[in-house]
């Protein structure tokens, strides 16, 4: 089997967005399908019909590839539910725990998500950025940042996933901007890439969350509004401010947990772009990880169920 013969259908299904790449296999991405229909669109019985719109070009020219999918698909409001496996997880594990749906003629097998408990009986669950966390770590990452509504930061020791933290950072900063009295002027600022005010934020957001000078995250929000009305921050600066804050105190009370490693930071480019720009604000070292983590993770595990031949 050549470097470029197709061994591998593999799908990252989440929410809001549909990816699949065809793969080789020794991982190469041969062709790879972007769209919008994510699981919050589907109904229940349609997943297969969809699936076939989307990816059918690809089965009838390979109708003996198997067929891996990761992401909101295996959850309950999806196709069929993959039960969570614990951490700490191996890729086998993981590999181990794949459901098998029917797709007409072909089969799809559903990766299920992770869970943990942390020490006070917190309980914390992923599913679709544990194939990421693999990609990742299979090109040397330790520590894993994923940002987004809900950042997921995960620790990998030696393929094997030790723990996570969710952190609802981006479901935070929408709901202040767009539907709080605080977050007016952060409503009306234009968008703009992270610069002075960002940074500001982020610092303040990180003394926040560690407790310094009196601080508090709460307290520190209400910032947002009355910096500009005073004349301190100017009112088009006031969602970069908020953003930064909130990563900036994510940040800080991350590293508490994970205080060892360099970050690896995996995502959208802006939001990346983002992260990194508020780690250097906190004098942190971080990386931007390679792309296409998810497709390399759902790789690693297609080889570990022996899918791929």
């Amino acid at each position: 089997m050549s470097e470029d013969t197709p061994a591998l259908i593999a799908l990252d299904w989440g929410s809001s967005s549909f990816r699949a790449y065809l793969m080789s296999r020794e991982g190469a991405i041969l062709d790879e399908i972007e769209s919008a229909d994510g699981v919050s669109t589907i109904a229940p019985y349609a997943f297969p019909a969809t699936l076939e719109r989307l990816a059918g070009g690809w089965f009838f020219a390979h109708p003996e590839l198997p067929i891996i999918a990761s992401g909101m698909v295996g959850s309950r409001h999806g196709w069929r539910e993959a039960p969570y496996v614990r951490c700490p997880a191996q890729p086998r594990d993981i590999a181990a725990n794949l459901i098998a749906v029917g797709a007409g003629e072909r089969q799809v097998h559903l990766a299920p998500g992770l869970a943990y408990e942390d020490e006070n009986g917190q309980p914390d669950v992923m599913r679709g950025e544990e194939v990421e966390i693999l990609g990742i770590a299979s090109s040397g990452g330790r520590l894993i940042v994923l940002p987004g509504s809900h950042s997921k930061w995960a620790i990998v020791d030696r393929g094997r996933i030790l723990s996570f933290k969710t952190f609802v950072t981006g479901e935070l900063f929408a709901a202040v901007k767009d539907h709080t009295l605080a977050g007016a002027f952060a409503r009306v600022a234009r968008p703009k890439s992270p610069g002075a005010a960002f940074a500001r934020g982020a610092t303040q957001g990180a003394a926040a969350a560690r407790g310094e000078k009196n601080a508090g995250l709460l307290g520190a929000l209400f910032g947002v509004r009355s910096l500009p009305l005073m004349g301190k921050l100017a009112e088009d600066d006031a969602g970069d401010y908020l953003s930064g804050l909130l990563i900036g105190a994510e940040i800080a009370e991350a590293r508490r947990l994970f205080a060892d490693g360099t970050p690896h930071v995996a995502g959208a480019e802006a939001l990346v772009r983002r992260y990194l720009a508020a780690f250097d604000a906190l004098g942190v070292k971080a990386i931007a990880a390679p792309p296409r983590a998810a497709a390399r993770g759902l790789h690693l595990l297609a080889r570990e169920a022996g899918l791929i031949r």
